[in-house]
């Protein structure tokens, strides 16, 4: 199994560096090819090591994302006659929409995802939990913006929050609905996009991302909830030997102290290892939460709402307490993923594919193999 693991390690490295040099050339259908067949080796190493799951999972997600934005690029690559025009936010009527915005005629969506205000389902009734997360955001963020009466004073023009914890706790969604809850456009930054193996182009990159927003903020007089997930790829401690993070972590500090304004940003990043971040990177960051793994509670609710639209028959066989205190240290994601499961095992018996005496031991064998 360890010889397997290496295998598909060693693949999926090899798939996302032709990726990216590809990209950097301007060979897009094969660096869309190489991210499909990264996110794919990264799906097969969560399937082949369990205790990695979730981060092989959220990086498959991540360079999915990517692999889509190359593939929305090239089929807005057409020829275009006369000066660099400035597009709006595509889209149609998908909730996700990639970026349109160009800078001096480069196309940024390849950089990141954006979502209109209004595209946003969920503020924090959405969220299962997290309870002293919501409280410090709304303190920080949220009632200066719903009573600007009361906070007459001048505070500084940005905000950050870091939000670090274990992998699969919902950083990512709590992040939608911090936007969703103030009603802002919300840019999912890809950090792996950002890194470019010459010298240089990462800081350049950065800018060129914060450039943009700052843009569509100004053409559109409005905030921007900016997200970066898996922040500590490009904001570890600069002693290090990790040369992107030497370039990047400048240009972050330039850009997060906002000196071409950042005004109105709200910008939030997500890490599961804060201590390898840089100081001076941390020192930004006024506002630090952590996102735990879900305790007894949490997991009772989180078995309740993903088993909910199971019929009655099939749903009142289980035992939800039972069931919280057996997924005792599993995070969110791996809770969604084990209910998903179960869900595809109970349209098995509908069909007459399968038999089940017990459903509850069904659920708790699939927690246990988890």
């Amino acid at each position: 199994m360890n010889y397997m693991i290496d295998q598909y390690r060693g693949l999926y490295e090899k798939a996302y560096q032709e990726a990216v040099k590809a990209n950097e050339v301007g060979n897009l259908p094969l660096a869309h090819k190489k991210m499909t067949d990264a996110a794919m080796f990264l799906r097969k190493l969560a399937s082949l090591d369990p205790s990695g799951r979730d981060t092989y999972n959220a990086r498959a997600d991540k360079i999915s994302r990517i692999a889509a934005a190359i593939q929305t690029k090239m089929a807005n690559s057409a020829p275009r006659t006369g000066g660099a025009a400035t597009t709006g936010i595509s889209g149609g009527s998908s909730s996700l929409s990639t970026v349109g915005e160009e800078l001096d005629g480069e196309d940024m969506s390849s950089f990141y995802t954006f979502f209109r205000a209004d595209d946003l389902t969920g503020g924090f009734d959405k969220v299962i939990g997290l309870e002293e997360a919501k409280e410090a955001v709304t303190e920080y963020v949220i009632n200066p913006i719903r009573y600007p009466e009361a906070y007459n004073y001048s505070f500084l023009d940005n905000k950050c929050i870091l939000l670090e914890g274990p992998p699969g706790t919902g950083k990512t969604t709590f992040a939608k609905a911090v936007a969703k809850e103030i009603e802002q456009p919300f840019a999912l930054v890809n950090v792996a996009s950002l890194v470019n193996c010459y010298v240089g182009e990462t800081a350049k990159t950065i800018d060129k991302v914060f450039n943009s927003l700052r843009a569509y903020a100004e053409r559109n007089n409005c905030g921007i909830t900016v997200f970066f997930d898996e922040f500590d790829e490009i904001a570890k401690k600069r002693d290090g030997d990790d040369k992107a993070s030497q370039t990047a972590v400048p240009a972050l500090l330039r850009n997060l102290d906002g000196v071409k304004g950042n005004k109105n940003f709200l910008i939030i990043a997500n890490t599961n290892c804060q201590d390898m971040l840089d100081a001076g990177i941390k020192d930004r960051f006024r506002r630090r939460i952590h996102i735990p793994l879900p305790d007894e509670e949490m997991r009772k609710r989180f078995f309740t709402d993903k088993l909910s639209q199971l019929e009655k028959e099939y749903f009142s066989q289980l035992d939800v307490a039972a069931l919280a205190a057996e997924s005792e240290g599993l995070s969110g994601r791996s809770i969604s993923q084990i209910c998903d499961d179960f869900l595809h095992f109970v349209g098995s018996v509908k069909a007459g594919l399968k038999t089940c005496d017990n459903f509850n031991d069904v659920l708790i064998k699939m927690i246990h193999r988890t």
